[in-house]
């Protein structure tokens, strides 16, 4: 990894507040290298699986409330970070998390991935995996996971 040329530090944010700290350490990061933070949101798919017989049920309206919160929140910790000196682009998908994440960073030409992390061990990892590992493992740049504040 070359910071010398590093011009977009992508932000993945699930709200929480692992994520607001990662976001804090990337713009340290980015006033420090004097560069860019895309903040990032990945919605949830909006259809509920059911099991069989496989129906799917579709949930637009209570979706439509929670993608305009998160645009909402994507907004303001936009603003925090241009309050701070940064300039600051926000996005937000459709998709699984970890995926979304890998495609956003290429897609936008990302040199780093900046993500808190949860700190999830025993049955909270096994059952819903660790979303930092599996970015770490395929994403195209480099990957700073941000600890759990203490």
């Amino acid at each position: 990894m070359n910071l010398d040329n590093l011009n977009l530090i992508l932000v993945p944010t699930d709200f929480s507040e692992p994520s607001a700290n990662a976001l804090r350490v990337a713009v340290q990061l980015a006033q420090k290298l004097r560069t860019s933070i895309e903040v990032f949101h990945v919605d949830i798919d909006p259809t509920v699986v059911l099991p069989p017989p496989g129906d799917v049920l579709a949930v637009p309206m209570v979706f439509e409330r929670i993608q305009a919160q998160a645009e909402a929140r994507l907004q303001s910790a936009a603003d925090e970070v241009r309050r701070a000196g940064v300039a600051c682009t926000t996005a937000s998908e459709l998709g699984r998390t970890h995926t979304t994440i890998i495609e956003q960073a290429r897609r936008v030409g990302a040199g780093l991935i900046v993500m808190g992390s949860h700190a999830r061990h025993g049955l909270g990892h096994a059952l819903l995996g660790s979303v930092a590992e599996k970015v770490i493992r395929h994403a195209p740049c480099a990957v700073l996971v941000v600890p759990a504040p203490a």
